[in-house]
């Protein structure tokens, strides 16, 4: 077995020095030679570096560089690709991963950490153990992100698109409507999730090149009492607007309707994410007199990486968000 693994910085390649937490270029090796202690290394492995940054410093620029090593590198030979990142963007770059190479390819495996590896409440190496258990059992095809949370004693495998935000103060991953692709057990055999679904991919992946350092086409919004609507700038091409957790916006204030009758009557379309199937509320029934498009059953950040990636290839944005790729939709 053969692994690329693909270094960025992030908490998993950092150091703690006096309560501060910052990148460490000699961290890629000890990270390789820590696993090797407590695992031992019994596969052939190649290192890349395209880039080292806390990840909540990342825009389109670093996106676009890991995408693209990981493209090159999915037909270079290898069983599997394992990048290690910062938890904080995880989920934005692990969408992009997945958006730009499918679900016909060799699994990519994100990882992040909750500490630095030389904590002893890092659950670095766990999930490191759990993405190179995945590549050698060779358990799915295309993105995925491995992680252990601080609450569980379980590694679980999340499909790269299916991830939701992180909440406030906790590194924890979640995937959509909690239904993750699989997980290990204390001997590391992993267990695919019977009740998991996905559908295959109906749209071709995304060229990462097409992505600007800077996402100024999209505009985006997130709900909360007695909000103000700000101006409409005149390089937005689309809206999306995350709604309150049962799929809601504020459809009744005369201020609300003002703003999505101007994004109406220039033509830039609007989208809420957050929006589930089934009964919905009065509020939801007006999204289509407004110009609302929901998008159903598709993570929050996935959307905004999606139609960020659409848009920067000129594609049509409502087609992109409602075909599936890189098992986004269920």
């Amino acid at each position: 077995m053969k692994i690329l693994f693909i270094f960025t910085g992030g908490t998993i390649g950092s150091t703690r020095c006096n309560d501060v937490i910052s990148p460490d270029r000699s961290k890629s090796y000890k990270i390789i030679d820590a696993y090797n202690r407590k695992y031992t290394i019994d596969f052939e492995y190649e290192i890349s570096e395209p880039y080292v940054e806390l990840s909540e410093n990342n825009t389109g620029r670093q996106i676009k560089a890991l995408c693209r090593c990981v493209k090159e590198s999915v037909k270079a030979g290898y069983d599997g690709v394992i990048v290690t990142h910062g938890s904080d963007t995880l989920q934005y770059s692990a969408a992009a991963v997945g958006y730009c190479i499918g679900l016909d390819s060799i699994p990519v495996c994100l990882v992040a950490s909750c500490a630095p590896i030389e904590d002893e409440n890092s659950n670095a190496l766990d999930n490191l153990r759990g993405a190179v258990r995945f590549i050698e059992g060779r358990e799915g095809r295309g993105a995925f992100a491995i992680y252990r949370n601080s609450t569980s004693d379980r590694v679980i495998a999340h499909r790269a698109t299916r991830l939701i935000g992180s909440k406030a103060y906790s590194d924890e991953l979640s995937s959509v409507g909690e239904c993750a692709y699989g997980e290990f057990d204390e001997s590391y055999t992993f267990r695919k999730n019977l009740e998991y679904r996905e559908e295959l991919d109906a749209i071709l992946p995304f060229d990462p090149d097409a992505l600007g350092e800077y996402n100024a086409e999209a505009l985006v919004l997130f709900s909360y009492p007695g909000m103000t609507y700000p101006k409409i700038g005149e390089r937005v091409k689309y809206i999306i607007f995350n709604t309150y957790h049962s799929g809601t916006l504020n459809t009744a204030s005369d201020e609300a309707k003002a703003f999505f009758e101007t994004a109406k009557g220039r033509g830039i379309p609007i989208f809420s994410t957050g929006v589930s199937q089934g009964a919905q509320y009065r509020s939801a029934v007006l999204f289509e007199e407004l110009g609302i498009t929901p998008i159903v059953e598709l993570s929050p950040v996935a959307a905004y990486v999606k139609l960020w990636l659409a848009c920067a290839s000129d594609r049509d944005l409502s087609e992109s968000v409602r075909a599936s790729l890189s098992g986004d939709l269920f």
